[in-house]
């Protein structure tokens, strides 16, 4: 297991070193080319939506696509193929930043969504070997590791892209940076990661339009049904704080990469501690459902409060209270999925859950960016919305074994 931990650590830090460049680099006429500085802020806003929304396009169409082969062919050529084409794309993104091409921009950001499964693979793979509140217990060891990385990558990467900080910093630095993270992955998973045996449920080949029926049969079972409706909504709440955080940090106080950077790690210390310290505690006598449903409800109210402050020092006040909320939502919303998807399609159940969530994600976006040319405030509200959804929908919900659906 210990392998799996460093690989989502070192694919998440990949990201997250890049985190922090696209909203300044869109929104800050003054330092970039990318977009002419005719442009107006309606349409910067608006143009950085379609680089956030592509990418989560890309995920809704690979998701499903690769968990279905990783359960084919296996894990490890999977995810090796996968880290290899993230590197690709990094790389083709740091160079049309170079050459000013908004478009390849775009169009790597498609690439990178539609093989960005290591988080899915990695559950996939723990969820193979683990029942009960060890399967908790290591989705929380998952979640971790990712939001360790963005402890660190995020103000690396702010700074790599800074020219106040140094001169020979640029926007494209960090995805130079990132592609050869990427590429070390690549390196580990066909060094040391095991071979998964293929699931006997797909001994009659692969289909690649597959993923999108596999969609309906998802929703046939009622519990898992159920389950992606909440994960849609409560997704939305949680993308919509690293997607659109960093554009309000911009937008409201013209921060710069650096200081995005650096409020984005501060977010996730507090993730890192809660993923370390409370998901035990809290889960002994607590179901996954009741725990999810009342950090839904917090993560609501933080988001209104994090757009009522006129002085920014107020963020690390409640930043880190929204990184606790997240972290004990997203990791027992993953144990709820993982109890009620089939035991042997683990792969193809998780990556349809992910693809639900990101189709919304990434419609959203395209609104987000129209909504944040006219407010800074509005995508804020938007997850604080989904959120308390998500909430409403998973108080009510009351589980049957996926047995039992089945057999109805």
């Amino acid at each position: 297991m210990g392998l799996i931990y460093v690989l989502v650590f070192l694919g998440f830090f990949a990201g997250a070193l890049v985190s922090p460049v696209l909203s300044p680099m869109f929104l800050h006429p003054q330092d970039h080319g990318v977009l002419s500085a005719e442009t107006s802020p309606a349409t910067r806003a608006f143009l950085l939506g379609v680089a956030m929304a592509v990418f989560r396009i890309g995920e809704f169409f690979g998701s499903p696509i690769l968990g279905q082969l990783s359960d084919k062919f296996g894990r490890k050529l999977v995810l090796a193929a996968a880290m290899g084409i993230t590197a690709i794309g990094n790389l083709a993104i740091a160079w049309s930043i170079s050459v000013d091409q908004f478009w390849i921009i775009v169009a790597g950001q498609f690439f990178l969504g539609f093989v960005g499964v290591l988080l899915v693979l990695a559950q996939a793979e723990v969820a193979h070997f683990s029942t009960g509140p060890e399967k908790s217990r290591r989705f929380g060891l998952i979640y971790m590791a990712s939001s360790l990385a963005y402890v660190f990558a995020p103000v690396i990467g702010g700074h790599l892209a800074d020219q106040n900080y140094f001169s020979w910093a640029s926007y494209s630095l960090p995805f130079y940076v990132a592609a050869v993270v990427c590429l070390l992955c690549t390196g580990l998973i066909l060094w040391r990661f095991p071979n998964s045996a293929p699931s006997k449920a797909e001994s009659d080949g692969v289909h690649l339009t597959r993923g999108f029926l596999e969609m309906g049969e998802a929703f046939k079972l009622a519990p898992f049904r159920a389950l992606l409706i909440v994960n849609f909504f409560l997704y939305l709440g949680i993308d919509f704080v690293f997607q659109f955080n960093p554009v309000y940090f911009v937008q409201k106080w013209e921060f710069t990469s650096s200081h995005v950077g650096w409020l984005l790690s501060y977010t996730s210390v507090s993730m890192v501690m809660t993923q370390w310290l409370l998901v035990k505690p809290v889960g002994r006598g607590r179901t996954p459902r009741a725990i999810t449903a009342i950090c839904a409800v917090a993560l609501s109210g933080l988001l209104i409060l994090e757009i009522l402050p006129n002085q920014w020092w107020w963020l690390c006040l409640i930043l880190p209270c929204v990184g606790a909320a997240m972290a004990l939502a997203t990791t027992n919303m993953s144990a709820l999925l993982s109890d009620t998807a089939p035991a042997d399609a683990q792969g193809r159940m998780l990556g349809v859950s992910h693809s639900v969530r990101v189709l919304g994600s990434a419609l959203l976006c395209f609104c987000g960016g129209i909504l944040a040319g006219l407010s800074p405030q509005y995508p804020i509200l938007v997850g604080a919305v989904a959120s308390i959804i998500a909430a409403t929908l998973l108080w009510f919900y009351r589980p049957k074994s996926t047995t039992q659906s089945q057999s109805a």
